[in-house]
């Protein structure tokens, strides 16, 4: 049943009106009946202060003189003139009731004992100067004083100042004093404000129904002229799915109904090409994955364990496709090659000249002669690399026993030092240039040596760890930070520790944001 567009437009129009009848009912009957809750108060509060002098007039006049039927007559004229007074009773300040409106509203009271009133706090509000106001819910009196200018304020028994009565505050009795001798109670009803307030909602529900019904007329006929379409489309679908392209609807309008009748003609139409793009890209992705997986397995699975050294190392591309690189390659005993790099940028171009740099450096790695090696490799990617693609290189060589470590940069960031006797961190001497800008780069690059002891570290790293940016993107990571991080965590047990330790400091600067450039890092420690 319900899954007809028509059924479903219709049951929410209904849906909608109700709910809509039904919020500005409830706000206008609530403003309503404040408004009338706030009107009965101020009247019975007048026609308190004005009908009590002379119901006390009357009293003394006819009632005390034996004329209850003249004095009667004269209190239903004034119970006509506010109806939402139930009663009126009249009490002496000692608490004797004087006359009471439902008691004797056919007969005066003739019984053997005096009436008094029996409540201490109704008693208390009779002897008081000011006159009194008793709340229904929450219950509370509340006394009203007059000042020298006729200003009227909210007091409590002790004549201070309390909250004003509220337009939702309903009143039981008002208690109004005369002349020092007499005061007089009158019952306040509520009654034809409920009769109010129901009249004014049931008209308000006549007034909904009505309203449904128009809706629920319009929205059959709305709702046609908007399935009729679909149910075209529907079907035109259906032939789209058997693969014939060529289906066209007829468009009626320029209303939603028909921008989506065009939006369905072109989609037909583009359909085709967009297949063909989406196979197009599956292909794509498909060879990115395996290009990431052939680039992962040119990096070590593991770092070598060399006697005398621990090493860690790590990579985290910016896409799928790094341009960083690192490795260690073993020619005998005393001739370990240890080399970060990278390339520019990151993604294909920077990935194919990763694994041509990589295949070179194992190639040319035989010669033992790190200037030899790094200069071999330029002239290949000077040549077979276009012109704005180069690289950074920084290449360690060192032996299983030994303390003397040597190094050529290639235009790389400087390696980080931390001495173990001294709890310094320093930054080695870099240089060089990079590999593929300049034909010739053997008299550029310079071989240096740095002493290594027990507990001493390098940390190498490529710039987007330095070059990391903070979630606003005004404050890089910089080398002093990496160092300040290096002497911090530098007497961790392990290589590895020590690198975990250092980017996960670089990960809690960057914070949420977007990584720029491959992060590596190659950890070097002295055993």
């Amino acid at each position: 049943m319900f899954r007809s567009i028509a059924t479903k437009l219709i049951l929410s129009i209904s849906v909608l009106i109700v709910f809509l009848f039904a919020v500005t009912s409830f706000l206008l009957i609530s403003e309503k009946e404040k408004e009338l809750t706030r009107d009965i108060y101020l009247q019975a509060r007048s026609f308190a202060e004005l009908t009590s002098p002379k119901i006390a007039d009357l009293y003394e006049s006819l009632l005390s003189e034996g004329s209850f039927v003249l004095f009667n007559r004269e209190a239903k004229d004034i119970f006509k003139k506010n109806e939402d007074i139930s009663s009126i009773k009249l009490v002496s300040f000692s608490g004797d009731v004087l006359y009471d409106s439902v008691s004797e509203a056919r007969a005066q009271y003739d019984g053997a004992e005096t009436r008094i009133v029996d409540d201490a706090a109704l008693l208390a509000r009779i002897k008081a100067s000011n006159p009194s106001f008793l709340i229904q819910n929450p219950s509370r009196v509340v006394y009203l004083k007059k000042d020298a200018d006729g200003n009227v304020f909210p007091v409590n028994e002790n004549e201070r100042s309390v909250a004003e009565i509220s337009d939702t505050e309903r009143i039981s009795n008002i208690v109004f004093p005369v002349s020092q001798k007499y005061a007089v109670v009158f019952g306040v009803s509520y009654l034809n404000l409920q009769a109010r307030v129901a009249q004014t909602t049931e008209r308000i529900m006549y007034l909904m129904i009505f309203g449904i019904l128009v809706g629920l007329g319009f929205a059959y006929v709305f709702s046609n002229r908007i399935s009729e379409p679909l149910k075209q489309l529907a079907r035109s679908v259906s032939v789209i799915a058997t693969g014939d392209f060529s289906q066209r609807v007829a468009v009626y309008g320029r209303d939603e109904v028909g921008v989506l009748s065009e939006t369905f003609n072109h989609m037909a139409s583009q359909l085709e090409v967009s297949l063909k793009a989406m196979l197009y890209k599956e292909r794509v992705t498909k060879e990115l994955e395996l290009a990431a997986k052939i680039q992962k397995d040119i990096l070590p699975k593991k770092m070598p364990s060399i006697p005398g050294w621990d090493i860690a190392a790590g990579i985290a591309p910016a896409a799928e496709i790094g341009g960083d690189c690192y490795d260690c390659i073993s020619i005998d005993p005393e001739n370990h090659f240890l080399y970060i790099g990278d390339v520019t940028g990151h993604g294909v171009p920077s990935g194919i000249v990763v694994s041509i740099a990589s295949a070179l450096l194992y190639s040319f790695a035989g010669t033992k002669n790190m200037k030899q090696i790094l200069s071999n490799v330029n002239n290949v990617l000077k040549v077979k690399t276009s012109a704005n693609m180069f690289m950074t290189l920084l290449m360690l060589q060192f032996g299983e026993n030994g303390t003397e470590v040597k190094y050529v940069s290639a235009g790389h960031p400087q390696m980080v030092v931390y001495q173990k006797a001294t709890g310094k961190v320093i930054t080695a001497p870099g240089g060089g240039i990079a590999l593929g800008m300049v034909p010739d780069v053997t008299k550029i690059l310079q071989e240096s040596t740095v002493e290594l002891s027990s507990g001493d570290c390098v940390v190498l790293y490529s710039d987007g760890i330095t070059e990391a940016s903070n979630v606003a993107a005004t404050e890089m990571y910089g080398i002093g930070r990496l160092k300040r991080a290096v002497g911090e965590y530098a007497t961790l047990p392990s290589a590895e520790a020590l690198k975990v330790a250092l980017l996960a400091d670089v990960s809690e600067f960057v914070g949420p944001g977007k990584q720029n450039d491959d992060i590596t890092m190659v950890v070097l420690r002295k055993i």
